[in-house]
């Protein structure tokens, strides 16, 4: 029997620590190499395209020594890649026969393959929800230099595909067998990449073959020197979770005594890491004598008589905003609508749901946006949630939890029913008398007791009080079972009284007489919100306090429609990074960017003879490196501009621009060496 753990300490803290990490390996930004995989030799995802896309492919898995499968799956390879060429220059004219089968070359020998095939089965069959582990075919690797040594390379999967192991007995071998269709994409690489090194990369389209996707990946990838595209294939299991670790802190350093938290997020603004460390170190030192004055009478860039050039220089702030999208007529207007859309998500933030009810004071705009929008999941909310509701629910650990309760409650019926052989369990004394009882009928199962006294016959009456088949001699056997008896009672008392399920579960939780399907249905619905809402703080609040959020929901549920669509809106204007952020850093964002506009409008008026256009379109002849610089060095004057201004108008020290400036510095040296990006900044800047 399972054996159960009563009053643990501490058991809502540690079940919130250990969330889906503990679930299974996320391997979604560093693959490496693990005991269970099965160990490839090379192959091109390209080879394996037709397998890999048609319902029902198979690749057969060959041991080391096979010579004849080695010759064959080179050829393979090679006509894979002849096939990636061929295709590009006959534009697909030439149809061919696609093929359902391929040899997947293994490193192991015929015994160590199948010993980790049977591993992975046995790994594997004790999962039992979709997505805690999976065994995966992963086709195509993305590599870059681990930050803490550089001559190592960390390396991630761009494309999933769900594979099932599969055991021939009749041949003793595995095989595996792929479902087809369109494979899981490795999103949380894509956003490393963009917000690591300023690099998109392109989304799959299920229509777009394998070897046109690849050829778009490398080509957004041509300009980066330290990230690379790998044309291989692996076979391993892993638990995709499309997340960092909670518990992850970057350590940047203390604020300092003359900071401007101000200059500091102007100059940080919509920059990646990178980015922001070339805008860094490009600023010069205005602790030095008469920088700030050299160049005090220059005549600025923007006059210059060259219109192409004031029109290029333009285009670049704009761009370097992330507003290279967004046509130069309608940027006037932006200034206005980021105020509305402002307007309405500070409402938001004072109406009694958020304020009162959910108290919520750091609240994402991705989590108001999804507030505003789960009327539908609140109207079809179970009719026992007010008697079964339990914040705890929320959270994925309790769902770990009550898969684990439940298992336990049957495994102790199960035990009971097989003792109610032996046994009148209603007739059972209690646990201190039965030991008491199991004392005086003698110590050893298989031991008569030493000494026959009157104690020896009371225990004996009472023993055939709740005693099916009332012996006249006790056996070992009926000792055997007495002892069974007392382990499965204590195993049923830590049940009923464990501390850890009884925090997670709530009034829900009641022992052996828990009602599991109700129980169940109401830790569905609650995962299910907090997985809508993408926070369990956020759901877990709800189902705390039910029928007041229920009630002012309804109340407030138009003006936080409306902040939802202003929070879409400002994303939409100052890019979608910032959805992770607060809505007031996200509202200060807006409000710079705002400002900057209404600046350069005066500076440069209305862009009439090129108002269709967008920065984007008149920055095209740059591109890679090239429009890096330009951005960079944009970025660096308009730095320098604001900073001569404030030392003018004396809203600003010396003192305060260099510790500022070295904070910075320091920060994004920090969080590079941590491989987490800018954000990290922004959140630190926003609690100062």
């Amino acid at each position: 029997m399972e054996v159960l753990h009563g009053n643990q300490a501490g058991s809502k803290y540690s079940r919130r620590r250990s969330d889906r990490f503990s679930l299974g390996e996320n391997r979604l930004l560093d693959w490496a190499t693990c005991d269970a995989d099965i160990t490839l030799q090379p192959h091109s995802p390209l080879a394996l395209a037709d397998v890999l896309t048609q319902e029902g492919g198979y690749l057969d898995l060959i041991p080391q020594r096979d010579e004849n499968c080695v010759a064959t799956n080179r050829q393979d390879d090679e006509n894979g890649t002849q096939l990636q060429n061929s295709n590009h220059a006959s534009g697909r004219d030439n149809k061919r026969t696609p093929r359902n089968r391929f040899n997947l070359l293994t490193a192991h020998t015929e015994s160590e393959l199948l010993r980790q095939c049977k591993k992975i089965l046995v790994e594997n069959a004790l999962v039992k929800n979709k997505g805690e582990r999976q065994l995966y075919l992963s086709a195509g690797f993305i590599s870059w230099p681990d930050v803490s040594d550089p001559s190592v390379k960390k390396r991630a999967p761009l494309l999933l595909f769900p594979a099932l192991l599969v055991r021939i007995t009749d041949e003793q071998r595995y095989e595996i067998r792929l479902a087809g269709g369109t494979p899981e994409v490795n999103t949380t690489l894509s956003q490393h990449i963009e917000e690591r090194y300023a690099l998109k990369i392109p989304e799959f389209d299920e229509d777009t073959p394998l070897v046109d996707f690849f050829a778009q990946v490398a080509e957004s990838l041509r300009s980066a020197t330290p990230v690379t595209l790998e044309f291989e294939v692996a076979l391993g299991s892993a638990a995709l979770v499309d997340a960092q670790p909670a518990d992850k802190k970057v350590q940047l350093p203390d604020i300092p005594a003359n900071f401007d938290a101000a200059l500091a997020i102007s100059i940080t603004g919509n920059n990646s890491l990178n980015h922001l460390t070339a805008v860094l170190q490009l600023i010069p030192d205005f602790r030095h004598a008469g920088t700030a004055e050299s160049t005090a009478h220059a005549t600025p860039p923007e006059q210059s008589t060259n219109s192409a050039a004031r029109l290029r220089r333009f285009a670049a702030k704009v761009a370097a905003e992330g507003l290279d999208h967004v046509e130069f007529r309608q940027l006037p207007s932006l200034p206005s609508i980021i105020g509305k859309c402002i307007g309405a998500m500070n409402k938001a933030l004072e109406t009694t749901t958020i304020a009162s009810v959910l108290s919520l004071e750091d609240m994402s705009s991705r989590e108001l946006i999804k507030l505003s929008g789960i009327i539908e999941l609140i109207d079809k909310a179970p009719d026992t949630i007010e008697q079964w509701g339990h914040g705890d629910l929320c959270f994925a650990s309790s769902t770990v939890l009550l898969r684990r309760a439940q298992h336990q409650a049957k495994l102790i019926e199960d035990e009971l029913e097989a003792l109610q052989e032996h046994f009148h369990l209603d007739k059972v004394p209690a646990k201190s008398q039965l030991l008491s009882l199991m004392n005086e009928l003698g110590g050893s199962m298989e031991n008569e007791p030493d000494l026959v006294n009157a104690d020896y016959f009371n225990a004996r009456r009472q023993f055939m009080e709740f005693s099916t088949k009332k012996p006249a001699n006790l056996t070992p056997d009926h000792r055997r079972a007495l002892s069974q008896l007392a382990k499965v009672l204590r195993f049923r008392e830590l049940f009923i009284n464990n501390v850890e399920y009884r925090a997670a579960f709530g009034t829900g939780y009641k022992g052996l007489r828990t009602v599991w399907p109700q129980l169940i249905q109401m830790s569905d619905y609650a995962r299910e919100l907090a997985e809508v809402l993408g926070s369990e703080t956020m759901a877990a609040s709800i189902i705390n306090n039910w029928q007041e959020f229920r009630r002012s929901f309804v109340l407030d549920l138009e003006t936080l429609q409306h902040a939802g669509d202003g929070s879409r809106r400002l994303l939409s204007i100052v890019g979608k990074r910032w959805q992770k952020q607060s809505v007031s850093a996200l509202s200060t964002q807006a409000t710079l960017i705002s400002n900057r506009l209404q600046e350069w409008s005066s500076e440069y008026g209305a862009v009439e003879d090129h108002a269709e256009k967008t920065a984007e379109m008149v920055l095209s002849s740059f591109s890679g490196p090239a429009m890096d610089h330009v951005l960079v060095e944009t970025q660096v004057d308009e730095a320098q501009v604001r900073i001569r201004q404030q030392l003018s108008d004396g809203e600003i020290s010396l003192d305060q621009i260099s510790e500022t400036l070295e904070w910075l510095t320091q920060a994004s040296a920090a969080a590079t060496a941590s491989e987490l990006d800018v954000d990290s900044i922004v959140e630190r800047l926003q609690i100062a």
